[in-house]
């Protein structure tokens, strides 16, 4: 009986988030806001234009996290909304919800977030996972050039 309690009990901490615990909210907030920011580089790049008051992330509802595994190695799917807020955008771009989905996994100490990108396999096996380090709270955003 002893046994069966026990491992109930381990099954409802892992259920919790003890052991896999969700990332903190700044995070995730930091890994849609650089993928954000990556993606508004490319288009800056690709119109030739210099970059504006670049639109912040707001309002993130997250709907769902979960672990899993990515290239061997523990990574948490966060799926949720969020608005934009900011830049130039119009009432309706800003009242308007976006999607998101993104997979972390911890860094060096428990503190530290990677956020994973895909990259296409140069030899077709499916897709690799590049790691990018998040900079969260009082630190400087990173702006890819």
């Amino acid at each position: 009986m002893r046994w069966v309690l026990t491992g109930i009990l381990c099954l409802s901490l892992l259920g919790c988030g003890l052991i896999n615990p969700r990332p903190p909210r700044a995070v995730v907030e930091s890994a849609i806001a650089q993928k954000l920011s990556r993606t508004q580089a490319v288009l800056y790049r690709q119109f030739d234009s210099a970059p504006a008051d670049r639109a912040e992330v707001g309002r993130i509802r997250i709907t769902e996290h979960r672990w899993t595994e990515l290239a061997g190695q523990p990574a948490v799917e966060v799926a949720g909304t969020y608005h934009l807020r900011g830049g130039r955008l119009t009432s309706a771009q800003r009242s308007q919800t976006r999607d998101f989905e993104v997979y972390l996994q911890r860094g060096a100490t428990k503190d530290q977030w990677q956020l994973l990108e895909p990259i296409s396999a140069q030899s077709g096996n499916g897709l690799k996972w590049q790691a990018i380090p998040l900079v969260t709270g009082g630190e400087n955003q990173p702006h890819p050039s």
